[in-house]
């Protein structure tokens, strides 16, 4: 018990005189069957070629190996470590972690006495033993210092490097995570968004069959009918949008509109082309249309809202639920090309010759 009991009081005190000092923790996953090894304390140590770091802190080789590197701030390293105070154990990294190792980020010295002096004089495979001044170790932690360690004692600490993993493999790595992370997740929402694809092209389908209709189709899963062609020109992205519109739901709620004043705002809608101003399929729709156009939209809902709902009015309290088709009687205005705003750097000579970079983007 008494053992037990001051190896949950030091790993508190092993963990606050390490986070934010020295070295950060990075808990291993927990396995259901833990595996220890614990070593108990030494009750006599043989006599070790201590040197001096500093007034707190000395240390000694037990195995020093010809490998590289040593550690340096923002490693992450693996360590076996024990301490240990007046034959007392107070902190076993084996027992703490289940039987794996304990691992580490580097970061700097947070006091003198502190072991990251000694660590980073090792490289993996090497075993060290330190002598630290128990007063300074207990100073620069929140943790309380036992009755049985007396001033002027030192804390011994048993510590073998395992690895290395330097900074740019960190980096690596967790980009890589990362990477994996965003990909799983795409690949999620893109059998999500698959599914409810199919679902509302089946509903969809079923409308157009019940009142006749024969719209077409996009590759995107858009589909579209127009009822008068117009006379302009096809916008291109980047282009100044003009139109009119009334927004419908398959079942006939009118939930917006700029041409009925039940909705407030019946001045023609602006907006532009292909720069996700408004849903997706407008973006794509809008672009099919020569000016003078008068057309329906039927999007899906993953071209439209998706799973957001949109909020009703006076003028429609239901709003938009998730996943709503939606339907729009639209009318293309206008489409004005917009002129790019030269800096006022860019030379005349620059325009007159321009450069391969600029002749590569007009082709």
């Amino acid at each position: 018990m008494f053992l037990k009991f001051y190896f949950f009081v030091s790993g508190a005190l092993f963990s606050l005189a390490l986070t934010g000092k020295n070295l950060q923790f990075t808990p291993p996953k927990p396995e259901p069957k833990p595996v220890l090894n614990v070593q108990q304390p030494r009750q006599s140590q043989p006599a070790y070629d201590y040197k001096r770091i500093n007034t707190n802190l000395q240390y000694a080789f037990i195995q020093n190996k010809p490998t590289s590197p040593n550690p340096k701030e923002g490693d992450q390293i693996s360590v076996n470590m024990q301490m240990i105070c007046n034959n007392k154990l107070l902190f076993n990294s084996t027992q703490a972690f289940r039987g794996k190792p304990a691992t580490y980020s580097v970061n700097k010295s947070g006091f003198k006495g502190d072991i990251i002096e000694a660590i980073l004089l090792m490289t993996p495979g090497d075993s060290v033993v330190c002598l630290v001044d128990a007063d300074a170790l207990f100073k620069n932690t929140k943790s309380k210092k036992p009755a049985f360690i007396k001033p002027g004692d030192k804390v011994q600490y048993f510590i073998k490097l395992l690895s290395i993993k330097t900074k740019e493999q960190l980096q690596k790595e967790q980009q890589a995570a990362f990477t994996k992370q965003i990909n799983e997740q795409m690949a999620k929402q893109k059998a999500v968004t698959e599914k409810q694809m199919a679902k509302d092209h089946k509903e969809m389908n079923a409308w157009f069959a019940k009142n006749n209709l024969s719209p077409l189709k996009t590759p995107s899963g858009l589909y579209y009918s127009i009822k008068e062609e117009g006379r302009g020109e096809v916008p291109i992205p980047g282009d100044s949008i003009t139109m009119n519109y009334t927004g419908t739901l398959l079942d006939g709620t009118r939930f917006d509109s700029n041409e009925d004043t039940a909705f407030h705002h019946v001045q023609p809608f602006k907006f532009v082309l292909g720069r996700g101003q408004v849903i997706n399929g407008w973006d794509q729709g809008v672009a099919l249309l020569k000016v003078g156009s008068k057309a329906t939209f039927y999007i899906p809902s993953p071209l439209a809202y998706g799973t957001q709902v949109r909020p009703g009015s006076g003028a429609n309290p239901k709003g938009i639920p998730a996943n709503s088709i939606l339907m729009f009687d639209v009318q293309l205005l206008n489409s004005k090309h917009v002129i790019p705003v030269i800096p006022s750097s860019l030379k005349k000579d620059s325009l007159t010759n321009p450069s391969p970079q600029i002749q590569k983007n007009k082709r």
